[in-house]
């Protein structure tokens, strides 16, 4: 027997069960797939005709770039136009071409050898109705696009000189008009692709803007010189019409000055001639010796009085004589100079009251000291012409009627004339227009409708014052002017 305790060989033995290993996981990695041969062609087909894209774009903007810069030069456009047509076509020749009546003529041309230039100087210009595809394109008014040129016909000594096979022409219409033609050929003898087709057509579409846009530059050129003479022309006519409006009142103010001076000078003649009978009666009387002291004493006192006569009437003639000349002179010479408003105003009305109808009364009310240092003549010439544009439209049928001036002080640097007279007024209408040149409401009485053209001209230029005008049918008409008794340097000059 065993003893106790001792290993007990029949127990069983412990085991353990193991699971069965498992192999770790492995990420998979996903390979791209290959791509097709067709899928590539496609992409690559895509990226080429995305870039031909981009060219035909820039080669059109570069083209329309340089008619926006150049607008009356033609030729940098078409020497353009076929360089980028030669290069974006792939073409072996590239040529411009201009219909001119009945005559085609060749314009610009890209990558023609000696041979090829010589050979074009014979052909061109060509006659519109020859068989040449050029002139057949310009003549249907239709694109021309021969695969193969020895088979259709229509070429010429260039297609000898440069081999060319295939051919596309494409007009430039303008309103259905064909006015030129682009060509592009080719060596190989096949069709141009559509792109290259329409974008033929889009540099004919340039060609034809460059094209309109020289002639309508050229035909406003001509029209502005045009313009411009006629403006040259019509200022030399105003300037003329105004020097002789200018001597017209001129003309009046003499007058009227030798009217006055006539009667001075008239009344000097009658005592003269006075005093001569007077002297030939006192001769006669010393020759009989019977002079009485009464007698000499008369002859001594009538002697006097006809010299005091004769001195005063010539003395106002000299003074009219004087105020003439300083009117005339201040009218033929715009000097500036230092003057008296008044004065000049009095001087310039006096001179032609004689002119004017005895039943138009013109009257003078100026404030004393009104000194300026300004323009007399011109001043006065807006006298002169307020006062007769009154004489004649103002009473237009002969009517009595007045004119009244004044002058007066208009704060320190300022005076203001006051014209106004009491005749038949105007018209809104006429109103509107009275200080436009060339407007008069009786030309059919010889007025130039410069008059008042002038007044407004000398004050707010010349003057450089202003001048408002109210004025109602019937009401007569007020004219206000307001001038610097300091003419503006800047204004001086003109």
């Amino acid at each position: 027997m065993k003893a106790a305790g001792g290993p007990n060989k029949s127990r069983s033995r412990k085991t353990t069960t193991r699971k069965p290993s498992v192999a770790p996981k492995t990420a998979r990695v996903s390979r791209p797939a290959k791509i097709s041969g067709s899928a590539k062609a496609d992409a690559e087909r895509l990226a080429r005709e995305l870039g031909e894209a981009r060219e035909r774009q820039a080669a059109t903007a570069e083209v329309l770039t340089l008619i926006a810069d150049a607008p009356t030069d033609l030729q940098p456009v078409f020497d353009r136009i076929v360089k980028n047509a030669a290069r974006l076509c792939q073409s072996v020749l590239s040529a411009v071409y201009r219909r001119d009546g009945e005559q085609v003529h060749l314009v610009a041309h890209d990558k023609f050898s000696p041979e090829s230039v010589a050979a074009v100087r014979k052909a061109y210009p060509a006659p519109l109705a020859s068989k040449n595809l050029i002139s057949v394109a310009l003549r249907e008014r239709r694109v021309v696009h021969e695969p193969d040129v020895l088979i259709s016909g229509g070429y010429s000594d260039l297609q000898r000189t440069s081999g060319y096979r295939s051919i596309l022409v494409v007009p430039m219409l303008r309103d259905d008009v064909a006015i030129g033609a682009i060509a592009v050929m080719r060596l190989e003898p096949q069709l141009f692709p559509k792109t290259q087709v329409e974008l033929l057509r889009t540099f004919a579409g340039q060609a034809v803007i460059a094209i309109e846009n020289t002639r309508l530059f050229a035909e406003v050129q001509e029209r502005t010189q045009q313009l411009t003479q006629s403006l040259d022309d019509l200022r030399a006519a105003q300037d003329s019409l105004v020097q002789t409006e200018k001597l017209a009142a001129l003309g009046r103010l003499v007058a009227g000055v030798a009217h006055e001076i006539n009667t001075p000078i008239g009344t000097s003649l009658t005592v003269a001639s006075t005093l001569i009978e007077k002297t030939d009666r006192f001769e006669a009387v010393v020759a009989s010796g019977d002079v009485r002291r009464s007698t000499l004493t008369e002859f001594v006192a009538a002697n006097r009085e006809a010299a005091s006569q004769v001195m005063i009437n010539l003395n106002h003639a000299i003074d009219l004589i004087q105020s003439f000349k300083q009117v005339a002179t201040d009218r033929n010479i715009s000097d500036r100079r230092a003057f008296d408003l008044g004065e000049v105003t009095e001087q310039v009305v006096k001179g032609l009251r004689f002119s004017l109808r005895r039943d138009l009364v013109v009257d003078v009310e100026c404030e004393g000291d009104l000194a300026m240092n300004s323009y007399p003549g011109p001043y006065g010439q807006v006298i002169t012409n307020l006062v007769l544009n009154s004489a004649v439209h103002a009473f237009p049928d002969g009517e009595r009627g007045s004119v009244h001036i004044a002058a007066q002080a208009s704060g320190k640097n300022n005076i203001e004339v006051l014209f106004s007279d009491d005749g038949c007024g105007m018209s809104p209408e006429v109103r509107r227009q009275v200080f436009d040149p060339f407007f008069t409401t009786r030309r059919d009485h010889g007025s130039t409708g410069l008059g008042l053209h002038i007044v407004h001209n000398i004050v707010t230029n010349r003057l450089g014052g202003r001048i408002q005008l109210e004025t109602r049918p019937g009401a007569g008409t007020k004219i206000r002017i307001v001038v610097p008794r300091e003419a503006p340097p800047e204004l001086a000059a003109q």
